[in-house]
């Protein structure tokens, strides 16, 4: 019987010990990173980022360093860097608004591996062949997988625009844009021609060079090709997602204008260049007026982007108004 007494007594003081608050200890159910961490992600994708950083730091260095001088390096290649500086700022500023998990128990964590597989694809070949535009673009699929290992397709939907900009760093072919290239090149060289001459300048053209006065002028990629209106197409989609729009409308025509927004900026760069170079000379004309030159061509295809975003909010307005008065 004293044993028994005893024995009760016992579970009793256990039970009133683990009612006790003051106790009582708690354990970490989940391993979700805490939020405003410097890098929120946990420690095995962490591992993985390390180890897609180490493979696509040979990738940058050959975009940069290599023997013919790395594509990055090349006037019509110029946007690759800045495309990738504005992709991972805003992958960053995006990445801290995120408010669900990314412990990987989000849905569709799975897909992470199927991007991974399409990046392993393409860089095998491109690292094996030094195809350097597969071996580059291998590294948005493999990003876009480490994203959905993480917080599957609520992280993949927050950070989509950031991902889908990052293809605009990727190197395009000469195969591909060339002859798209040519056909810009020949009528940019048209209009400059037919404006200079109604002005009385001696002006006549070849193809896409440029005779005027004593001087003979190449209308090149790198000053009116489709990689420059390529790359000024990207900047006008960035500025789209900036501005952020609630007219879907308004996006479309903006979009669309952006192209021949493109090509007045660049006829406009060539007809500067023409000018400079006739009164001036070729020195100066290929010198630092040059890339002058180019820093003008972005301001002045920023600035007709503001303008023509400005006329549509301006046409939109009657409208809207007409809305209002008849609720």
């Amino acid at each position: 019987m004293t044993t028994e007494r005893a024995s009760t007594s016992r579970i009793t003081g256990q039970g009133e010990r683990s009612m006790n608050p003051s106790t009582t200890t708690t354990t970490p159910t989940s391993s979700t990173p805490e939020r405003g961490s410097l890098l929120p992600i946990n420690v095995d994708v962490l591992v993985l980022a390390i180890g897609l950083f180490g493979m696509f730091a040979l990738t940058l260095y050959s975009l940069f360093f290599h023997e013919d001088g790395g594509l990055w390096n090349k006037d019509e290649h110029s946007h690759g860097p800045i495309m990738l500086c504005l992709s991972l700022w805003l992958l960053w500023t995006r990445w801290q608004d995120f408010e669900g998990t990314l412990d990987g128990s989000a849905a569709g964590t799975w897909s992470g591996w199927v991007f991974f597989l399409i990046g392993v694809a393409f860089y095998i070949p491109g690292r094996a062949l030094n195809i350097i535009y597969f071996e580059t673009f291998a590294f948005v699929p493999m990003l876009i997988g480490m994203v959905a290992l993480l917080g599957g397709w609520p992280l993949l939907m927050k950070l989509k625009f950031p991902l889908f900009f990052m293809m605009f760093m990727v190197p395009i072919p000469g195969f591909v844009l060339d002859p798209i290239s040519q056909f810009v090149k020949l009528h940019i060289s048209i209009v400059v021609t037919e404006i200079l001459h109604f002005f009385g300048y001696p002006i006549a053209h070849t193809g896409v060079v440029l005779a005027i006065g004593p001087y003979q002028l190449l209308v090149a990629d790198a000053c009116a090709g489709m990689r420059t209106l390529f790359m000024l197409e990207a900047l006008g989609i960035f500025y789209l997602n900036v501005v952020k729009h609630s007219s879907m409308t308004r996006n479309v025509i903006l979009g669309i204008l952006i192209v021949p927004i493109s090509f007045l900026a660049n006829m406009l760069r060539v007809l500067f260049l023409a000018l400079i170079t006739y009164h001036l000379g070729d020195e100066m004309g290929q010198g630092y007026l040059h890339g002058l030159a180019g820093i003008v061509l972005f301001g002045i295809a920023l600035a007709l982007t503001v303008g023509a975003d400005g006329l549509l909010r301006l046409m939109s307005r009657p409208s809207r108004d007409q809305q209002l008065q008849g609720a």
